[in-house]
């Protein structure tokens, strides 16, 4: 029988180490995930290694297994790729926001939106978590919040 091509997590995007971690915590092969999923496991396991772009269809198939939102997983596979922040914006401090709230609103029982909330919307809920603009005048203009 020939060697297994195993998966080292040095090699794996976040996402990647996610999925190995939930294998090793289900006590799955990830043939036997990319079954449940509906994923060819090549492409499974294509989606675990560091500079690759899983489609969408990936994303929320392996949500539905994995029990996270698609929005979590895809925020995993990105993670370290955005090159630009604000001098001042600490990039681990976002995405560990962006995971607390993702966390919260499951813990909620809370879904997404199905339809986007507007830029006002938006707005008032940053405030309301504690976010500043620099230059309140012009945001205040902009958005016209109550």
């Amino acid at each position: 029988m020939p060697a297994r091509l195993q998966i080292k997590a040095e090699d794996c995007s976040p996402l990647g180490q996610f999925i190995l971690q939930y294998l090793e915590e289900q006590g799955i092969s990830m043939n036997r995930l990319a079954e449940l999923a509906g994923v060819p496991q090549p492409r499974l396991r294509g989606a675990c290694f560091k500079g690759t772009c899983p489609t969408p269809e990936t994303f929320r198939k392996l949500s539905r297994v994995m029990g996270k939102h698609h929005l979590e997983l895809y925020t995993l596979a990105y993670e370290g790729r955005m090159e630009y922040f604000p001098e001042d914006t600490d990039a681990i401090s976002l995405d560990l926001l962006m995971r607390e709230l993702f966390e919260n609103a499951r813990e909620l029982g809370l879904t997404c939106p199905k339809v986007r909330p507007s830029k006002a919307k938006i707005h008032k809920a940053l405030l309301e978590l504690g976010f500043r603009a620099e230059n309140e005048e012009r945001v205040r203009n902009q958005f016209e919040v109550s």
